[in-house]
């Protein structure tokens, strides 16, 4: 049976949860410091989600879910591929900075839970990887990336950013985050071969 909404309450709720979540850590976190977070009854949280554990996913996929949205309307918004991949690349780093909570939980809490848990990062992960794969085609086809394995150089773009933002997570999200975008996108386009990285390696 679905769950009722009683006006912003459950919005609240996940707010609370993810700045729990990243600072403190899942295993860590009580659903009554999230409910005195959020300003509920703690009994009030069992409405909206049936254990701590689908809260966590409720925050994950929310975050996403905004998340990918941004990032299809950004690289929509850019006709050649090389720019498709700068775009996609630098909003990535941007909506992590910008929600350096849930940039913790996607690259740590997750990977230490549950199996329903690593499902949704796995499926979240599959997403972007989607995306990457895209764009990438698209490149082939118009000859300005290289012919390559699409599915396995997504998942080492993929794996860079994911470290990129591990790196930046772990240093306590001390620097800019985004001003890391123009230098993986370098890196990146240098691997697939797109025109400046091409013309780059000819400098060296």
């Amino acid at each position: 049976m679905a769950r009722k909404r009683v006006g912003n309450k459950r919005e609240r709720i996940i707010a609370a949860a993810a700045r729990f979540f990243g600072e403190k850590g899942y295993h860590n976190t009580t659903t009554a410091q999230i409910a005195e977070a959020a300003g509920v009854a703690a009994g009030t949280i069992y409405i909206y989600f049936s254990s701590k554990e689908e809260l966590l996913v409720a925050v994950f996929e929310e975050f996403l879910g905004v998340h990918m949205e941004r990032l299809r309307e950004g690289i929509a918004s850019e006709q050649h591929p090389e720019a498709r991949i700068r775009r996609l690349l630098q909003l990535g780093l941007e909506l992590m900075e910008q929600n350096p909570d849930s940039a913790r939980i996607f690259l740590s809490q997750l990977r230490q839970s549950t199996e329903m848990i690593k499902m949704v990062a796995k499926r979240s992960s599959r997403a972007y990887k989607d995306i990457i794969e895209e764009v990438l085609e698209d490149g082939i086809r118009r000859g300005v990336c290289r012919k390559m394995n699409v599915r396995a150089t997504a998942a080492m773009l993929f794996g860079a950013f994911q470290m990129t933002v591990l790196d930046w997570v772990a240093e306590d999200c001390s620097y800019s985050l985004s001003s890391e975008a123009d230098e993986l996108a370098k890196f990146v386009l240098l691997g697939v071969s797109c025109h400046d990285g091409a013309d780059a390696s000819k400098g060296e």
